[in-house]
């Protein structure tokens, strides 16, 4: 006496070869998409980082030729020469134009990076002027 089970009733259907492809296909455009992205992103951080960073000396480059547009405004006689304030560098040139009743005295003041030595022009520069009455 031979015994047999019964064969299951469910029918195996063969899948076709393409609708396995169809989703890895899927899955390796969306994965470059998502490198591309991430590649996207991460240039617009490091131009943001860059152009902050720009900022931040242009800012503290102003108020260090404000500041010495001030000295100059209060003594040309002292303001004329170059320091350095941080990584940033100033220099003051006074050009002056004697008249009959006074002097009229022009600044030049330049603001450069000291850290950039490939960098030749200012980062910020400023002209002022002052005129001191019966100074020849």
């Amino acid at each position: 006496m031979s015994f047999q089970l019964p064969s299951s009733t469910r029918t195996s259907r063969t899948r076709p070869a393409w609708s396995g492809m169809a989703v890895m296909v899927e899955a390796m455009v969306l994965l470059f998409f998502l490198v591309t992205s991430l590649a996207i992103i991460t240039r617009l951080f490091a131009a943001a980082s860059t152009y902050a960073r720009e900022g931040e000396q242009l800012a503290e480059a102003i108020a260090i030729a404000t500041t010495q547009a001030e000295r100059f405004a209060a003594d040309p006689a002292t303001a004329e020469g170059t320091h350095e304030d941080g990584e940033l560098s100033v220099t003051c040139e006074v050009t002056s134009d004697p008249t009959a009743a006074g002097t009229l005295y022009h600044a030049h003041i330049a603001v450069f990076d000291t850290t950039d030595t490939a960098r030749q022009h200012p980062v910020y520069t400023i002209e002022t002027a002052r005129y001191e009455q019966g100074v020849k």
